[in-house]
């Protein structure tokens, strides 16, 4: 562990000592640069598969190391890169608290998702809890702290992390020595997410992550007011960004429902899912579900696991994960709390927010 010796110390070592990789038993370089911090590399030409932190950026190294000595404070049972025989493979750190271990993964750049999906599976199946840390992402504007609109590619999206069912993201700033949270996440279609953003700096960091409290009543009016607004920014361009024209099923359904895409009903479109589970924008699916009950005679007070089958088959491109059937069933007992029986209906917006708000909170 290098980080335990003073540059000087580590050169004298390096002038009298061999070191050699505690895995293939190679010998291997201690290399002690100006930029990267000081760490062990295999010789060219290498066949050894358990390398130490070669190819790696100084970012990188900088930033496991700085969790190590974090966890190291906390005075939690900590590992640097550990070789794990039994997965063939290296988590960036390994903590212990409590007779749980935590695989500790600090990504600074982009890997296949289907990599980031085996590693997870093989933690779980040795009883490792992994705790996926993405690179804080540069951004023109820095993020401040509170509720707002953020954007996550479908890379970042995979980093979600979910508490009690609620959605949320941990990064980490070598650069800075601080997290940045995105927690609460409420996806809003595409790229484009409310999120409550805030910064912790690691002298301030504890252990598990993600001690967020829950959004009061006024944070959540801020939700509530963020996603209506993007809401009628969607459906004023929706007529725009039709690429289907008399075929597109949302707009259809809007004209036999008797609506002008503008002006629906506020209770098309709430955001009930914690997760994006449906591959159009809340307004549309929730629009194809009315339309379905109404062409059908269903009845909206009663809706049995058969009427969403039948919605699935019609529908089958709408439902990207098995959230998406929990999210309609959602989606339909607040439309029976509001008292919505056809599009229609007069509903009460203060009970509407309300019930959302509930729901935002509800643990599974």
């Amino acid at each position: 562990m290098t980080r335990q010796y003073a540059r000087d110390q580590l050169i004298e070592l390096r002038n009298h000592e061999q070191f050699y990789c505690p895995k293939c038993q190679e010998p291997v370089h201690l290399k002690i640069g100006q930029v990267m911090i000081p760490h062990f590399a295999h010789k060219k030409q290498s066949n050894c598969q358990q390398t130490f932190s070669e190819g790696e950026t100084a970012v990188h190294l900088l930033g496991k190391h700085q969790l190590y000595e974090m966890f190291k404070k906390l005075q939690l049972n900590v590992q640097l890169e550990p070789y794990l025989p039994v997965l063939a493979q290296r988590p960036d750190v390994l903590v212990e608290k409590e007779q749980q271990q935590f695989a500790i993964e600090f990504q600074c750049s982009t890997i296949p998702i289907p990599q980031m999906e085996t590693r997870t599976i093989g933690y779980l199946q040795a009883n490792m809890i992994p705790i996926w840390i993405l690179k804080t992402p540069k951004e023109k504007q820095p993020y401040k702290n509170g509720i707002q609109q953020i954007k996550l590619s479908p890379f970042k999206q995979q980093f979600i992390t979910y508490i009690q069912n609620h959605a949320h993201i941990i990064t980490f700033d070598p650069e800075k020595a601080a997290f940045l949270y995105f927690s609460h996440l409420i996806p809003l279609g595409g790229y484009r997410f409310i999120a409550n953003v805030k910064h912790l700096s690691i002298e301030t960091q504890h252990f598990p992550f993600l001690n967020v409290k829950e959004p009061s009543k006024d944070e959540f009016l801020i939700y509530w007011q963020l996603w209506k607004k993007n809401r009628q920014q969607f459906l004023k361009r929706r007529l725009f960004i039709s690429k289907n024209g008399v075929q597109d099923s949302f707009l259809r359904a809007c004209y036999f429902m008797g609506c002008h895409v503008e002006n629906l009903p506020l209770f098309i479109g709430i955001p009930v899912s914690k997760t994006s589970s449906f591959s159009v924008f809340e307004a549309e699916w929730q629009m194809l579900w009315l339309l379905f009950l109404l062409e059908k005679g269903y009845d909206f007070k009663y809706i049995s696991s058969y009427f969403i089958d039948e919605f699935r088959k019609m529908y089958p491109v709408l439902f990207i994960n098995k959230y998406a059937v929990k999210s309609l069933q959602d989606y339909n007992e607040i439309l029976k709390k509001i008292g919505v029986t056809h599009i229609n209906s007069i509903f009460d917006e203060t009970a509407l927010y309300r019930y959302l708000y509930v729901q935002f909170l509800a643990k599974h």
